[in-house]
């Protein structure tokens, strides 16, 4: 199936705006014909600017073309990095805000927002520990689960819980230099098999770059972890019915000092990732969300390919 994956259409989603980035996509829970998607993104003046706000649209998967959108923004506040996750109930929203205070000093907590019919949303909703990104959201039964890492610890936490109440941490120092001598882990996919088996692809920062592969079964107290020998950037993935994965992130030619967002398989019984095909990008570029929908995979992300603008796009892709 994979080796004719092919590009039927790309389009750009993103309405006029000086940095347009940070992308997640999901299906509609609220469509009962599944003819609809939601994206999120951030948009701001710049990669990193003191005004980011969440962007939410709704997308009609024939068109590829939104027909809603929406603002969230916290005055004084950079929201970064916006992630969906459903609970059987409410769509959610969860992104890390930054914050300076009147002292001038930091605040650092993730927020979420929520929505139980697609037409509006609440929040926001402050949750988790001060300078610990939870990346992202995995539901596995009524508990959302998620990495959190921090840059000067050089580690990620396992927490758990609701990002509309609280989440907490449930196992610290699960990966990173103190105990795999492997430093600056960061951003993560998680995602949770029918049976509450956990995998993860986590992307990394320091030596030898190369991001990680990390699998465990309930209670998730004991990992597994692979080198994958590449840099992944801004990781995402979805599980195919054969219980392998599409991983798509950033990929950098080093040498040359290219960037792309690349699509690849991986295969877990080998622990092994193949190319599989690279989106219409360049320049800063990444942070992908799937969906898959039969043989037909979306994809956003965001490039600066074509004006050297940052720009989110969605991609429409046959299996």
């Amino acid at each position: 199936m994979l080796d004719k994956l092919k590009i039927l259409e790309v389009t750009q989603i993103s309405a006029p705006a000086s940095h347009a980035a940070f992308t997640d996509l999901c299906e509609d829970p609220f469509d009962i014909s599944f003819a609809s998607l939601f994206c999120t993104y951030r948009e701001a003046d710049t990669h990193v600017s003191p005004n980011g706000r969440i962007i939410v649209v709704r997308i009609d998967k024939k068109t590829l073309k939104p027909f809603n959108s929406w603002a969230l923004k916290i005055p004084g506040t950079d929201l970064r990095d916006p992630k969906l996750s459903f609970d059987g109930k409410r769509l959610i929203i969860t992104a890390y805000a930054k914050t300076v205070l009147e002292d001038s000093s930091l605040s650092r907590h993730m927020v979420s927002y929520s929505s139980d019919t697609g037409l509006s949303w609440n929040g926001p909703h402050y949750f988790g520990d001060d300078a610990w990104w939870i990346w992202n959201c995995d539901w596995f039964k009524t508990t959302a689960y998620g990495f959190a890492y921090n840059r000067k610890a050089q580690s990620i936490s396992l927490y758990r819980g609701n990002p509309l109440n609280s989440m907490t941490c449930y196992q610290d120092n699960v990966f990173g230099l103190e105990k795999s001598d492997k430093g600056y882990p960061n951003e993560s996919a998680l995602l949770f098999d029918e049976q509450g088996n956990a995998s993860v692809f986590l992307r990394r920062d320091a030596d030898t770059y190369s991001a990680q592969f990390g699998y465990a079964s309930p209670p998730y107290t004991n990992w597994d972890w692979y080198d994958l020998d590449i840099y992944i950037g801004g990781p995402a993935a979805v599980m195919l019915e054969d219980g392998n994965f599409v991983v798509a992130g950033r990929h950098v030619e080093w040498e040359d000092d290219i960037f792309s967002t690349r699509l690849w398989h991986f295969d877990v019984q080998s622990k092994k990732l193949t190319e599989l095909i690279t989106l219409p990008s360049g320049g800063d570029t990444s942070y992908p969300g799937l969906v898959l929908d039969n043989d037909i995979l979306y994809v956003s992300y965001y490039s600066s390919h074509c004006d050297e603008e940052a720009r989110v796009y969605l991609a429409k892709l046959s299996m």
